[in-house]
């Protein structure tokens, strides 16, 4: 008999929706030894236009990498090796002294069963696999950072397909602030040892609060910028992916943006010196909509284009829009220098202001006198601002809070007032009423909703039985589970019920190759994945 063994580990995707899943599988080069060599396109030396500095937040996002405008036309430049059932393309670029490249395109479309990687030539970064599924309209993707200055991309091509791909670089951004070094566990700049990591304890009475929020909360790359957001409710609560953010944070090619959910320490830094610990994966998703926005309060609302994965477990925040209700205490979740995700408070109740902001002369703003816990910083902008019941009153719009010689500066942020934000102007593009009250039923308080989760930790344990070519599915819990097996074409090779007394896949009939099973709940149409590599 032919010994078969199986490498199962979980691909946090859904297959056929529009989700960016990073640092899952590996390029096929990886475990090839004999491939043509590379010719590097090396980048000119890049001028760094620095931004001015200014202890005012929120004039402009927080500046990280300078981009560069290039012309990468579709494989053009790099090289071709075939390989089985199709062929791969990898493309070296080096931009000396970059502590991060991260990529535009204006032109990207990618077939069924190819996929693209990129990482860092001594391979510790990894992004990918992007697939058919980041294929949009109009083209453009955005990618998220690959630390260092020596950066590879490698596309895979089905044979079915050879010649389907597109991938145009207009832009190569060279980062010039300190990308995430993964054995410092900081973000782009390190943040200011003022800050408190989301998981640190800010009060029992937000604690319930503060774990669910942290779950919509994400890092937003815009090109060489970075801002903050939170995915924010509507009253249908159909998990519409809308995300809030600054006015001030755009830069009119949200087509290309990307956002990274769930970036938290699982060992936290309270506002003292020391590296807050790093997560080994990333959650990015790219692409976005802009719906509305306005400089009244620094607002701005889009939907990000595709499906979240439910798998990643996000929150969508509840908002009060009423014009009355001054909270006791605020809370603000956000991304100060690009770090890994922070959280303030300040304990007394916020006062209503109009100033001037952004050549606006008359801002509605919630200020915050002086913040108890941590601050915020550049990058910070567009966090949401919370009331005691975890619901969102606004984003930052900018303020003059430091750290200075370790110590929080005393002085005031400002926050765009979700209130007067709700129906300012007259057309949806500059209110969110139309978005987040379609019907215009008058609610004035959401709350927040959760996404639902397939569980399958403790209930559902899936492992090979190479004896008997078989794969054991131990489901306890789901009584109408079924499953797919679909090949790197997307083709279902076998699929079937399972049950508990029929929990047993026979996969002698699959050759040597990568295969993915799927198992999915009847009822709700919950999705998981796994890949399984067979080798006989």
């Amino acid at each position: 008999m032919k010994k078969l063994t199986y490498f199962l580990f979980t691909l946090l995707l859904l297959p056929a929706l529009n989700a960016q899943v990073t640092n899952q599988g590996q390029p096929l080069s990886w475990s090839i030894n004999s491939l043509n060599p590379v010719t590097p396109e090396i980048l000119d030396e890049v001028i760094i236009e620095y931004p001015q500095t200014d202890i005012v937040k929120g004039n402009t996002p927080f500046k990280f990498g300078q981009e560069v405008a290039v012309d990468f036309s579709s494989f053009q430049n790099g090289t071709w090796d075939n390989v089985d059932h199709g062929r791969i393309w990898r493309f070296q670029i080096i931009s000396p002294g970059a502590t991060s490249i991260n990529f535009i395109f204006s032109d990207f479309y990618i077939p069924e069963g190819g996929h693209l990687y990129i990482y860092n030539h001594d391979k510790t970064d990894l992004l990918g696999a992007y697939t058919y599924a980041q294929n949009r309209p109009e083209g453009q993707l955005g990618t998220w950072p690959v630390s260092g200055e020596n950066v590879w991309l490698e596309y895979y091509e089905p044979k079915i397909y050879q010649g389907k791909g597109r991938l145009h670089i207009a832009k190569v951004v060279h980062g010039f602030k300190s990308i995430l070094e993964m054995e410092a566990g900081r973000g782009f700049d390190d943040s200011s040892v003022c800050n408190y990591d989301v998981n640190c304890d800010i009060g029992s009475d937000f604690s319930a609060h503060k774990e669910n929020l942290k779950r919509s909360v994400a890092l937003l790359i815009m090109g060489g910028n970075i801002c903050s957001g939170t995915l924010i409710n509507n009253v249908e609560n159909n998990q519409v992916p809308y995300f809030l953010t600054a006015n001030h944070c755009d830069d009119g090619n949200p087509g290309t943006w990307a956002f990274r959910f769930n970036w938290v320490s699982p060992n936290p830094i309270c506002g003292t010196e020391g590296n807050s610990s790093n997560q080994n994966f990333n959650q990015t998703i790219s692409g976005a909509t802009k719906l509305m926005s306005n400089d009244k309060t620094d607002v701005m609302l889009v939907k990000i284009l595709g499906n979240l994965p439910q798998q990643w477990n996000l929150f969508w925040a509840g908002w009060n829009r009423s014009t009355t209700d001054i909270p006791n205490y605020t809370v603000s979740i956000h991304h100060p220098s690009g770090d890994i995700m922070k959280i303030s408070r300040d304990n007394n109740p916020p006062t209503k202001v109009e100033a001037p902001f952004n050549n606006n002369p008359e801002v509605s703003f919630w200020k915050i006198n002086n913040w108890e816990i941590g601050l915020t910083e550049s990058g910070s902008s567009g966090g949401a601002l919370f009331d005691p019941n975890g619901r969102i009153i606004g984003q930052l719009a900018g303020g003059m809070s430091q750290c200075i010689n370790g110590a929080n500066n005393g002085l005031s942020d400002y926050f765009g007032r979700f209130d007067i934000s709700w129906d300012y102007g007259d057309s949806p593009e500059t209110r969110l009423a139309d978005w987040l009250d379609p019907n215009n039923t008058g609610v004035i308080i959401t709350e927040g909703l959760s996404n639902p989760t397939f569980e399958y930790t403790g209930n559902i344990l899936v492992f090979p039985n190479p004896a008997s070519h078989s794969i054991y599915v131990n489901n306890n819990s789901f009584a109408g589970l079924n499953f797919q097996i679909y090949n790197t074409l997307g083709q279902i090779v076998l699929q079937g019920p399972l049950t508990q007394n029929n929990n047993t896949i026979n996969i002698s009939p699959l050759s040597e190759g990568t295969f993915f099973l799927r198992l999915y709940d009847t009822e709700s149409d919950n999705s998981m994945i796994k890949q399984i590599v067979i080798k006989k």
